[in-house]
Formats: structure tokens, C-alpha cells, sequence
């Protein structure tokens, strides 16, 4: 994807990127529940995948947010046009695999590639070389699901000795309280990229896509 370099020294969040930089664990993890009624009903009354329905909203929300798309690599700063979402999925015999969605503004297109890629995956087996020693993306997010567990906290697997800053998010079990229908939100980012302001306006951006189903249409 297209990005634009940016000079970090005269970057609004030079100093920040400094401080936090040098930190042998510069991320932190956030968690909250999402309410997801008014899109879980008009995708059972549609006849659409939920589970497609919250990803599509979920890459139409990290590319509204300008903070989500600044990426670290190397000692440079980009700013990606348009990210992509990578999520893990399971295959048939329950092992992970690891399934790129690329960018698409409409759902129908959406679903469609996401339907295709991940039928493609589930048959591809797991091989190690293919991500040892390679280029690593930076125009995606990393993004799990956990349908098992209504879960409070959140860590995810690091490698300390190469930081990145791509995001890591992960939803989890719907579950229904009160009349509502909700799914925890788990997302950890890297602190010099965005403070807890940042991942807060990302939440409501997409609690407000959540809550326009007919987006989808």
C-alpha cells in the first residue's frame, strides 16, 4: 500500500516516539466491550456473516483513524494511505492459520475476498519459512478472534527484540445482557505511535460503524 514517509524528528510525536522508543516493552493493551445489537440483528435479518460484518467495519474504522495507519519501521515513520486486516483463523484440524483481507470499500467485495481468501488458507498448510526471515507488512493490522471467551484482559505474543508498532486487536464472545448483545474489544498498540486518547476516539469510531448497519448495504 501507499504511504507517506514522515520525518519523525519534526513528527507532533517526536519526543513521545523517543521516550517510548527505547523501551524493552513500549505497548500497552486496552479492553472494553462493544455493543454490537443493532449490527448482529440486521445481519440475522439479512442473512449476512456477523463475522464478515465486524471485520469489514472493523477496516473501514482503522483507516478513519489517522493514528492506527503510522507505522515505525526501521527509524523512519510512515503513514500508510490504506491498511489491511490480518486475521487468525482456524483450519479444519483446529491449528491457526493466518489470513490476509485486503482493503475493499464495499462489503459485497468485502465478503466476497474474504470468503475466497479463507478458504484458500484453511487448505494451505502451516510452514515456518514462510514468515522466518521474511520482510514483515506493515500496511495491516494483526487481529484474533476468541468466540469462547468473554474475556476481561488481553497479552499477545511479542518479539521484544524486534518491536514493531502494528496494532493487535481481538474481539471475543458474544454474549447477550440486559437486552443488549455485546463482544469484548481488546486492542494493543505501541505508545509511541498514539496515547489512550487515541485508542479511545478509534473505540468510538467504531462503536458508531457498529451502530450503522447499513453501511453494509
Amino acid at each position: 500500500m501507499p504511504y507517506q514517509i514522515i520525518d519523525p524528528d519534526r513528527w507532533s510525536r517526536a519526543e513521545y516516539l523517543k521516550f517510548f522508543k527505547g523501551m524493552s516493552h513500549p505497548w500497552y493493551n486496552i479492553c472494553t466491550h462493544l455493543d454490537v445489537t443493532v449490527l448482529y440483528q440486521h445481519c440475522k435479518a439479512n442473512k449476512q456473516r456477523f463475522f464478515h460484518a465486524y471485520l469489514y467495519l472493523m477496516q473501514q474504522a482503522i483507516n478513519q483513524c489517522k493514528p492506527m495507519r503510522y507505522r515505525l519501521v526501521n527509524d523512519s515513520v510512515h503513514l500508510y494511505e490504506k491498511l489491511n486486516i490480518s486475521i487468525a483463523i482456524l483450519a479444519d484440524d483446529d491449528s491457526i492459520r493466518f489470513c490476509n483481507l485486503p482493503y475493499e470499500p464495499q462489503f459485497t467485495s468485502f465478503s466476497h475476498a474474504a470468503t475466497s481468501a479463507e478458504i484458500e488458507i484453511k487448505q494451505t498448510p502451516f510452514i515456518l519459512t514462510q514468515f522466518i526471515g521474511q520482510e514483515m507488512r506493515h500496511d495491516t493490522i494483526h487481529m484474533t478472534v476468541l468466540p469462547w471467551l468473554n474475556f476481561t484482559s488481553m497479552s499477545h505474543a511479542r518479539d521484544t527484540k524486534n518491536p514493531d508498532s502494528i496494532p493487535k486487536i481481538a474481539l471475543g464472545k458474544l454474549t447477550h445482557i440486559n437486552g443488549h448483545w455485546q463482544i469484548p474489544l481488546s486492542i494493543e498498540v505501541h505508545h509511541g505511535m498514539m496515547d489512550g486518547l487515541h485508542v479511545g476516539k478509534f473505540i468510538a469510531i467504531l462503536q458508531a460503524l457498529f451502530n450503522q448497519p447499513e453501511l453494509l448495504n
